[in-house]
């Protein structure tokens, strides 16, 4: 079919055809990125936690009394929960697996122009490693003999070694071992040693949702304040989590002075995390279906409306043999041009787009696959946006249109 004609009529209708470019190209840029978000976020779904999840409790209690001795509330909070039956291990933390949220900075240079590495930092002390089931995979453990304890205002010292996730050390120094390394936990800071490196496991949201899950580093040490108290993560034996979690409940209850802000088995904690990261992903989705209807609409309109403008053009070219074939094939030929145009244009948008949300997320959410079928889903929802307007054009009889001119 010769083009030369259709595009003589874009020409001459530069407006509506600006007003379906722009259309195709605003929605290709936008469905695309939101595709690609919503894939990225679903990515991490089914990772593996690292950790047994089903078998440990989540504690998070809160003193309001005053001048509170919080040391002492937790070694007696150890102590009873370790009386318990079906108690495997009990470990103080600052933070939670699927929730951490004391996302820092570390390098593996003092200097200022250091490149950082984002991660979590868990405080807590040696008996951590058995509660969270962790496997050793190089270097040492950490030993009771590395904890620092105290009150957060009168600490004078910090641990001076780290333990990191397989994941962490890989991001930190590659092939190259990470034991012996030192890394900086804040920029310019102390300098801590990396003694050993456990498997990985997750550890929450603000990582998981940056490509960078597993990323963690454990430090021994436990502190507390009267407005900063540790959580405790307590392990029980196979399949007794759920059953014993009232009884876990009433034995932190015998502490006078204050209140729980949390308890839940880990297995609640992981499934609120996913809850969130489905409800992300399917917002935008929605986003998606809603422009994709948007557009169709939008090209249906403006195809019935050029046709309209059309008719004697359309009777004039039926009165001289053109078959209802050809005057289908031009309205969708006149599309696909549009639309390829606008799909260009939407490329350009969409590496922007994504260009962004990838410095952001600190992971390359950019997809060739889902960029070309959303290309082609959105070229074959044109056309049949356009297929029913066309089709009503070709039925148009010749002898009404002339009679009407």
């Amino acid at each position: 079919m010769d083009i030369k004609p259709i595009l003589l009529s874009l020409k001459h209708n530069k407006f509506m055809a600006f007003l379906v470019i722009i259309q195709v190209a605003f929605t290709m840029g936008v469905l695309t990125s939101s595709i690609l978000i919503a894939a990225t976020t679903l990515r991490a779904w089914n990772m593996p936690s690292g950790i047994p999840h089903n078998d440990v409790i989540r504690i998070s209690p809160q003193f309001y009394e005053v001048n509170k001795n919080i040391e002492q509330a937790i070694i007696r909070d150890i102590e009873r929960v370790q009386q318990m039956p079906g108690v495997v291990n009990i470990a103080p933390s600052n933070a939670v697996p699927f929730t951490a949220e004391n996302v820092i900075k570390v390098f593996t240079s003092a200097e200022k122009e250091a490149q950082p590495y984002r991660t979590v930092v868990f405080e807590s002390d040696e008996n951590l490693f058995d509660v969270l089931s962790l496997q050793l995979i190089e270097g040492r453990w950490l030993t009771a003999a590395d904890v620092i304890k105290g009150e957060q205002a009168n600490l004078t010292e910090r641990a001076p070694v780290v333990m990191v996730s397989e994941d962490m050390a890989k991001a930190l120094f590659g092939d190259s071992s990470a034991i012996g390394q030192t890394i900086w936990l804040e920029a310019q800071g102390d300098p801590v040693q990396i003694v050993g490196i456990y498997n990985n496991f997750m550890t929450g949201e603000r990582l998981n949702g940056n490509g960078l899950s597993y990323h963690s580093i454990i430090r021994p040490q436990v502190t507390w304040s009267s407005s900063e108290q540790p959580h405790y993560l307590i392990r029980m034996e196979q399949g007794m989590a759920s059953a014993s979690l009232e009884d876990i409940l009433a034995i932190f209850y015998q502490e006078r002075g204050r209140y729980i802000n949390s308890s839940e088995l880990l297995k609640r904690t992981q499934k609120r995390m996913y809850d969130g990261r489905g409800s992300r992903a399917l917002t935008f989705l929605v986003i998606s279906a809603v422009l994709v209807i948007i557009t169709a609409l939008g090209i249906t309109g403006l195809t019935a409306f050029q046709i309209t403008q059309k008719r004697k053009q359309i009777g004039a070219r039926r009165a001289l043999g053109a078959k209802k074939s050809d005057i289908m094939r031009y309205f969708l030929t006149e599309n696909s041009i549009l639309t390829l145009t606008g799909l260009l244009i939407g490329l350009a948008l969409t590496l922007s787009i994504t260009f962004e949300v990838s410095e952001r997320m600190e992971e390359n959410v950019f997809n060739v696959g889902i960029f070309a079928v959303t290309a082609l889903a959105l070229w074959l929802i044109n056309l049949l946006a356009v297929w029913f307007p066309a089709k009503r054009a070709a039925n148009v009889a010749p002898a009404i249109v002339t009679r009407s001119a």
